[in-house]
């Protein structure tokens, strides 16, 4: 491989990496609309996409999880909410809270090898 085609693959990989397409982890920023800030989780058997999500201090968050697997990882817990709930693929859960400014809210799978987490800047 040339120098040319090492620069020019680097350079992809790097608009790749910050347009957020080559890592599928990388943090999501909740889209505002109508007066709350939405954001969307899938569950799949390989965890959840995006595993973070940031959003706004002192803004309502409306957070939907989509089901798209069949494992252990439907079974969403989120402790700081004192919320938990279990879904079925194909399902849909929403939830709605006002996060204070700073705060790092945790969601995981029951048996905690899936994780996520809502930072609130």
């Amino acid at each position: 491989m040339n120098t040319i085609t090492k620069k020019i693959g680097g350079l992809a990989a790097g608009v790749l990496l910050s347009a957020g397409l080559l890592v599928g982890n990388s943090p999501q920023q909740a889209q505002a609309h109508g007066g709350a800030q939405h954001a969307t989780v899938t569950i799949t058997d390989k965890g959840y996409s995006p595993a973070s999500i940031n959003v706004k201090g002192g803004q309502k968050v409306e957070m939907t999880f989509v089901s798209k697997g069949g494992g252990g990882g439907n079974s969403v817990m989120i402790p700081a909410l004192k919320k938990s709930f279990t879904l079925k693929k194909g399902q849909t859960k929403t939830i709605t809270f006002t996060p204070k400014k700073g705060q790092t809210i945790n969601f995981a799978c029951s048996m905690k090898m899936h994780k996520g987490k809502v930072v609130a800047k």
